[in-house]
């Protein structure tokens, strides 16, 4: 007993000290972060899981010359969304044809081969036997000796040790079942709706590559402006400068054009990160590393024109927007998914044929006198059958399934109602900024080009001693509004040309007579040559 009780101690104490290991210790909570990051990380690191697809580069040439159509034939071959869309396309393809392989029987073959032994033991004799010993007596009518008996009568233990082989082949048809015919039919509504998504995610791309591409041009602009208002502020300080040193100018009017003068260097710097930002904008979209490359071949201008009226721009959207048609496969689907789950209730009748072969081979007895040489036994089983299934009761669970996947089909409905609306009010909202945004550019032009002009004039009064410097200041100052407000309200009309075309699949109009109207007030911003002529 006392070994027994130092046994159960000694086992006791090392659960515990097992349990006392495995509790986690108290730890600072910074660090115990940290042992978990660096664990994971050890872990994770010896896992293949494959790389990232390698991105193939953009030629330099095409980069530093890139117009939009180029940017936007790019963008559909490069974007890995894009391509993730399309390859979804591709297998819901491939799942539809899974669904129509459900027409064609099914064969299917199994085979196992293997050793299979067996050892038992009993504590008397004759068990294995089956036969009492006891009624074996000797000629007195004692029971006989273990000796003088034969030994198989006292076996107590039994040896089966064989090799067997089970091969099973079965051939299975439908011939009829009332889910293949809904379930098909949602495949291809399931197939519709990967289509359009692909078609979404192109179109949508595309309009994000279009109005990126204005976006630089925008950014560009403005450093291309800003550089030259910087420009005309440097020389209007110098002046300012040289007629303080000629007496005719107080340090008051350098302050205020030195003013102007920072004020158009911070704009500047502005937008030269701006124009950072959305080369890395576009490039993302292109899928090239190289955003510092991208230039545009075309300055700000004018896309052209929208001709279409309202009402057909309205007309061909409501045809065009696939986002419509995903709602409207979804109302097909979950009628479909109704079906399907009502089917349940319906028999589904099915061919079966099976063939079954069991071949064993060895030894089912260790030794005599059951067995004493190799056996070999051969069943071969066969059955055909027609089957018919279905469910009789289920506590309504497939009708109340039914009863949702209808309900779902009508939401799918109101879905693609407020598509539909959506659609409308954004042809409506584009086509108003096309049509305003088109006086806007015509008005900031102009205003564009009288700030210019005054800027020439005041400038010229104060060089002949005759204007003030605030009235310079004021110049500049309306000038540089001017020119923010022309590339804002030019890169705003653009981006609503294009907003407007993929919200209706249709498309603007080169207008030249609005292009000439227009003009490009952009190119006259420097002050006259005279007064460099000045300093």
């Amino acid at each position: 007993m006392p070994h027994v009780i130092s046994f159960r101690s000694t086992i006791i104490f090392s659960l515990i000290s097992a349990l006392a290991l495995l509790a986690p210790t108290r730890v600072n909570s910074d660090e115990a972060g940290l042992f978990e990051d660096l664990e994971v990380d050890s872990l994770s690191s010896a896992w293949p899981i494959g790389q990232v697809l390698p991105i193939e580069p953009i030629p330099k040439s095409i980069l530093e010359s890139l117009d939009m159509d180029a940017a936007v034939r790019l963008a559909k071959d490069r974007n890995p969304s894009i391509q993730e869309k399309y390859q979804l396309f591709l297998a819901s393809r491939d799942d539809l044809a899974s669904d129509f392989a459900s027409w064609w029987p099914t064969v299917d073959f199994d085979l196992s081969f293997g050793s299979y032994n067996q050892n038992s033991y009993y504590n008397y004799a004759g068990a294995n036997s089956g036969i009492d010993t006891s009624i074996y007596t000797d000629s007195s009518g004692d029971a006989s000796s273990e000796e003088s008996l034969p030994s198989y009568l006292f076996s107590r233990s039994y040896t089966n040790s064989y090799l067997q082989g089970v091969q099973t082949i079965n051939l299975g048809w439908k011939i009829y079942d009332p889910v293949r015919g809904p379930l098909i039919w949602k495949g291809k509504y399931l197939a519709k709706e990967a289509g359009s998504d692909y078609i979404i995610s192109q179109r949508d791309f595309s309009l994000k590559t279009r109005q990126a591409y204005v976006n630089v041009q925008r950014m560009l602009a403005s450093i291309v402006t800003g550089r030259q208002l910087v420009d005309n502020d440097q020389l209007l300080l110098r002046l300012a400068e040289s007629r303080k040193t000629l007496g005719v100018a107080s340090q008051l009017d350098v302050d205020k054009q030195t003013t102007v003068l920072r004020t158009d260097e911070v704009n500047l710097v502005k937008a030269e990160r701006d124009f950072f930002v959305a080369q890395a904008d576009l490039a993302q979209l292109l899928n090239s590393p190289k955003s510092l490359e991208i230039m545009p071949s075309e300055s700000l201008q004018p896309l052209g024109s929208w001709a279409s009226s309202l009402q057909d721009t309205i007309d061909s959207a409501l045809d065009y927007r696939q986002v419509i048609v995903k709602n409207l496969s979804q109302v097909k689907q979950n009628e479909l998914q109704a079906e399907i789950d009502l089917a349940i209730y319906r028999p589904t009748i099915e061919l079966v044929n099976s063939l079954y072969w069991t071949k064993n081979l060895g030894y089912p007895s260790s030794g005599p006198p059951y067995v004493n040489e190799t056996g070999r036994s051969d069943l071969w089983n066969s059955e055909s059958l027609l089957r018919v299934k279905f469910t009789g009761f289920d506590g309504g669970r497939a009708r109340m399934e039914a009863v949702a996947a209808r309900k779902r089909a009508v939401a799918a409905q109101f879905a693609a109602r407020q598509s539909a609306n959506s659609v409308i009010e954004e042809v409506r909202e584009y086509h108003a900024q096309s049509t305003q945004g088109r006086d806007a550019v015509l008005l900031a032009s102009g205003r564009v080009q009288a700030a210019s002009s005054a800027l020439n004039l005041q400038s010229k009064r104060f060089n002949a001693g005759y204007g003030s410097i605030t009235d310079v200041v004021q110049a500049q100052r309306e000038l540089t509004e001017a020119v923010s407000s022309y590339i804002t309200q030019l890169a705003d009309y653009n981006i609503a040309l294009v907003n407007l075309s993929r919200a209706s699949g249709l498309s603007y109009q080169a207008d030249p007579k609005f292009s000439r109207l227009v003009g490009d007030p952009l190119s006259s911003l420097a002050i006259t040559s005279f007064l460099r002529n000045t300093q």
